[in-house]
């Protein structure tokens, strides 16, 4: 009987656990999505300063939480990412502001995305 009550608290503790990784893992990429997402609009715009900003913002808080984010994500997108924005930091120098605004917007979407891949969903455990 000790050993069932031990084998359902080891449940509950995973549980909580995995789910405590799901709301970080949300919290932590949805703000660099939306900076992103915002940079792209603003160097479409012609607002370089903004958009340099936004994108300085989302890269600063993409690198705050990349050890967390590393040690459940899988790493080959991870990799993608900073990749992305190691591109978009060249637009950005080269002022080429079509090419930024797409950059932006793709890795705006490769990090939404990433942060869907640890959301509970049903797509996501099937």
């Amino acid at each position: 009987m000790k050993r069932g009550w031990i084998g359902a608290g080891l449940l509950a503790v995973i549980l909580a656990v995995g789910l405590l990784v799901t709301w970080c893992m949300d919290r932590f990429h949805d703000p660099v999505a939306g900076n992103l997402e915002q940079a792209a609009e603003r160097a479409l715009d012609g607002d370089w300063e903004t958009a340099d900003l936004l994108t300085q913002r989302a890269q600063a808080d993409w690198e705050a939480h990349w050890d967390f984010s590393a040690a459940f994500a899988d790493h080959e997108p991870m990799e993608t990412i900073d990749g992305l924005f190691a591109q978009v930091e060249v637009y950005r120098r080269a002022e080429d502001r079509v090419a930024f605004a797409a950059a932006c917007a793709e890795l705006s979407r490769k990090v939404e995305a990433m942060g869907e891949a640890h959301s509970v969903a049903w797509r996501n455990i099937f």
